[in-house]
């Protein structure tokens, strides 16, 4: 299945996919097994698929629905990017059809209050939310691309 949306800013890609009891499934190369096929996944496999083919990550360097726990809670981060076993960039999906708000941006800081990773990618697909905290921890930089793997 090609998936075709002139408005997703990241590429575009084939992805490999089955039909099971009427509903359509993507493989994902994280994962290793198929996936229900709903709009934040496909978001999801197009940032993994960026991650590995444009930026130079290693799938082994990728995880997916990454659990955490705080306060006896179980919480899961769509896309985590470890470098040097340290979490290094935080991914948070949404679907293509959702208003990236400050919302989802108090979401995602939430994630890096406890994780800490050097970026952090709010996205839908066709807008992309990249930043970090650099040198200090109060001072915000916004970056055009998530960064390549040196």
């Amino acid at each position: 299945m090609t998936i075709k949306n002139k408005r997703y800013s990241l590429m575009l890609e084939k992805f490999k996919t089955i039909h099971f009891n009427g509903k359509l499934y993507v493989f994902c190369l994280i994962r290793k097994k198929y996936c229900i096929l709903t709009k934040e996944e496909v978001v999801r496999q197009q940032i993994i698929s960026y991650l590995i083919k444009n930026r130079g990550y290693n799938v082994n360097e990728i995880y997916v629905e990454f659990k955490y726990y705080i306060h006896n809670m179980t919480n899961k981060i769509d896309i985590i990017v470890f470098k040097k076993k340290r979490p290094f960039i935080i991914v948070e999906c949404k679907s293509n059809d959702v208003n990236i708000s400050y919302k989802y941006f108090d979401q995602i800081m939430k994630y890096y209050l406890i994780i800490k990773s050097k970026y952090l990618v709010l996205t839908n697909g066709i807008k992309n939310i990249i930043f970090g905290f650099q040198n200090n921890a109060n001072d915000i930089e916004f970056f055009k691309k998530i960064p390549k793997n040196s």
